[in-house]
């Protein structure tokens, strides 16, 4: 039976920031997951619009086979961006960060590529929710800083 790991890419959604060291750090990720893992399912879920880090977390995930999943608050489907065509979707709550608990609760290991205030808070969130499980945290959680371009 194929298991499915589950991957959580949170950072900067919109798109003032360093895309092209954001696009390298992913794409080496996930390389060494597609080798880690062959004869897995892989879901990369993020957080839907198609713009900033979700954006290229997903195109990414095309090219190497993984699955898509959208998982975001009713909100999403009113940003300007528009939402990215994903395999799977799962929307919880009506505004952004409703979704938070629900999102790093599905996932099983976290990749946060710099990002505001509701990344680092849903890095803060997985983190609780591993250290009580007892597992280490430097066997599922990455984190990057990228350099953010827009205003604070």
């Amino acid at each position: 039976m194929t298991k499915t790991i589950k991957y959580g890419i949170v950072g900067f959604s919109r798109n003032q920031f360093d895309k092209q060291t954001a696009f390298q750090i992913l794409n080496e990720l996930f390389s060494k997951i597609k080798e880690k893992h062959p004869d897995k399912t892989i879901e990369i879920v993020s957080g839907y619009t198609n713009a900033g880090v979700p954006k290229i977390a997903y195109e990414l995930s095309d090219k190497f086979g993984f699955v898509t999943v959208g998982f975001s608050a009713q909100q999403a489907l009113k940003v300007r961006s528009g939402v990215y065509p994903v395999k799977k979707v799962i929307l919880k709550g009506e505004r952004f960060g409703d979704e938070s608990e629900d999102f790093v609760r599905y996932i099983d290991a976290l990749i946060r590529v710099g990002g505001g205030k509701q990344s680092r808070h849903e890095t803060e969130l997985f983190k609780q929710i591993q250290i009580q499980a007892g597992k280490p945290l430097d066997a599922v959680l990455k984190e990057f800083e990228v350099e953010w371009y827009g205003k604070r």
